[in-house]
C-alpha cells in the first residue's frame, strides 16, 4: 500500500497529463456527488445541495491549489539540467503531499458541511460503508505474502516512472526493485491507523452538539497521534523511494529526458488553462 497511496498522491502532479484525467477535473461538479453515493445513498434534493456547495471547493483548488502544481513543474523542469539528488525529490513529494493535505482538509470541511443534511439512517449507512471498505482493504493488502508486496510496489513505481520517462531500461527496472525490496511494509500500520481513526470518528457522527467542530479537531490532531510506527515506516519509504526516482532519472537517456520534458509542458499548458477557466465555464 505504500507505493501506492504514494503514486496517488504523486499523480495530482500529473493531475491533467491526459484528456481523459484532464476531463475527469472539469467534471468534478458530477465525480464527487457519485463519489459520495459509493457510501451513501443521496436523495435527488441532496445531490442538487451537494454539487452547490461544492462550487467554492472548486473555485478555491482551481484558483490557487492548481498554481502550487505549475511551481512544482517549474522546479523539476529546472532540476533536469543537473544530476537530481534523493533529497530535491524527497523535496518535491513534501510539497506534494502538503498540497494533498490541503485539498483533503477543505474536502473534509464540506463533508461536514453537508453531514447535517444526512438522516439519521443515511449517517448510520456512511459510517457502515466506511467499515465495510476499512475490511475490504485488510482482505486485499494483508493477506499478501511479502513476495507479493515487493512485486506489487515494484510495478507501482515502474508504471509511474514509465509515465514520465517512457520505456525503462532493464537497469532502471532494477533499481526500482531494489528499492521496492528496502521497503518497510507499511500496509498494517497503514490499516491500523486507518482503524483507529473510524473508532475516533464513529462517535462523532452520531452527531451531538458541536459534532462538526470535534471531527475537525479530530482530523487536525491526526496526523500528530498517529504511532511512531506509522511515522517511522512511511518517512523511511518516503526517502527510498526519493533515492530510486532521483538515481533512476539520473540514468535517463536523452530521450527519456526529452519525453519527460514533453510530459512536463503538455500538462503545464493543461494545468493553466484550467487556471485561467472562467468561475461559469
Amino acid at each position: 500500500m505504500a507505493v501506492k497511496k504514494l503514486v496517488q498522491i504523486l499523480l495530482i502532479c500529473c493531475l491533467v497529463a491526459g484528456c481523459t484525467v484532464s476531463f475527469t477535473y472539469n467534471q468534478l461538479d458530477w465525480l464527487i456527488p457519485w463519489y459520495v453515493e459509493s457510501y451513501v445513498d443521496l436523495t435527488k434534493d441532496q445531490k442538487r445541495s451537494l454539487k452547490e456547495q461544492l462550487q467554492p471547493f472548486l473555485a478555491w483548488h482551481r484558483e490557487e491549489e492548481l498554481r502550487s502544481y505549475v511551481e512544482i513543474l517549474d522546479e523539476i523542469e529546472m532540476a533536469m539540467d543537473s544530476p537530481v539528488t534523493g533529497a530535491q525529490v524527497r523535496a518535491w513529494i513534501d510539497e506534494i503531499v502538503s498540497a494533498a493535505e490541503r485539498t483533503e482538509f477543505s474536502m473534509v470541511q464540506l463533508g461536514l458541511e453537508f453531514g447535517d443534511q444526512l438522516s439519521d439512517a443515511q449517517m448510520q449507512e456512511f459510517v457502515d460503508s466506511l467499515w465495510e471498505r476499512q475490511r475490504d482493504f485488510e482482505e486485499e493488502y494483508l493477506e499478501r505474502t511479502d513476495e507479493e508486496y515487493v512485486e506489487d510496489n515494484a510495478d507501482e513505481l515502474a508504471n509511474f516512472l514509465r509515465k514520465l520517462l517512457g520505456k525503462l531500461s532493464g537497469d532502471q527496472k532494477d533499481r526500482l526493485l531494489s528499492a521496492a525490496q528496502s521497503l518497510c511494509r507499511f500496509d498494517k500500520p497503514w490499516l491500523d491507523d486507518s482503524e483507529e481513526w473510524l473508532r475516533e470518528l464513529e462517535p462523532l457522527l452520531k452527531r451531538d452538539s458541536g459534532w462538526q467542530s470535534a471531527v475537525e479537531a479530530a482530523f487536525l490532531a491526526r496526523k500528530s497521534n498517529r504511532s511512531p510506527e506509522f511515522r517511522e515506516c512511511l518517512d523511511r519509504n518516503y526517502t527510498v523511494i526519493s533515492e530510486a526516482i532521483a538515481d533512476v532519472e539520473n540514468q535517463a537517456t536523452d530521450r527519456q529526458k526529452e519525453h519527460l520534458r514533453n510530459e512536463i509542458a503538455d500538462l503545464r499548458t493543461r494545468l493553466q488553462k484550467l487556471i485561467d477557466r472562467a468561475p461559469e465555464a
